[in-house]
């Protein structure tokens, strides 16, 4: 349903509510959450997390870790911008879900669904 960047990541470590709160639904399973690997590499090295509080994030079974793979390091590598936003982007447009996020500005207006926290 969401794919997360890596502010928003940011955001879920530093508890915002409504981001806390998609996450909750997550671990409930009411909804799935796709973390790709490139903004939880970005978000812990901002937040500095350990490896036991990302255990902790990812371990419901509707928190999928979405890895960098070969399709897509190809087609964004001349893309601009963070390799976190361009793999978010990716992933979202490429399963047709919405971009969760906390800085609009990493996306082009009107490419791919944002929900702004």
């Amino acid at each position: 349903m969401f794919v997360l960047d890596s502010t928003a990541l940011d955001a879920l470590l530093e508890a915002h509510p409504l981001i806390w709160a998609w996450w909750n639904r997550a671990d409930s399973g009411a909804v799935t959450l796709a973390f790709p690997a490139a903004a939880i590499v970005e978000a812990g090295g901002t937040s500095g997390v350990s490896p036991g509080e990302w255990s902790t994030l990812l371990w419901p079974e509707t928190v999928k870790v979405l890895p960098l793979d070969e399709s897509a390091a190809v087609e964004i590598g001349t893309w601009p911008g963070s390799i976190a936003a361009r793999r978010a982007f990716w992933e979202a447009r490429a399963l047709g879900w919405t971009i969760l996020t906390r800085d609009p500005r990493l996306y082009q207006p009107g490419t791919v669904p944002l929900f702004v926290v």
